[in-house]
């Protein structure tokens, strides 16, 4: 199992930093480490949903092989 790497959102109240597994952002119900005030999973949707989708950009350019070239990027074939 992979470790999962901890982002860092805003808290909304107390605007400390929270470093915890995108997976702590998504759950329905959290509190702020730093303030103790109930969060909801709808207050970060929209930051989660961007770096999700930051995420699978990287993993599609990681897979994406241009038509033509190389495992290195390179017209000529490797060897």
């Amino acid at each position: 199992m992979l470790k999962e790497s901890k982002i860092a959102l805003d808290c909304p109240y107390c605007k400390e930093t929270i470093y915890q597994p995108l997976s702590w952002f998504e759950k329905d119900y959290s509190t702020c480490p730093t303030c103790g005030k109930g969060l909801a999973a709808g207050q970060f949707a929209a930051a989660v949903n961007e770096i999700k989708q930051a995420q699978d950009a990287c993993v599609d350019d990681l897979f994406s092989v241009q038509s033509g070239s190389s495992c290195c990027g390179k017209k000529s074939s490797c060897g």
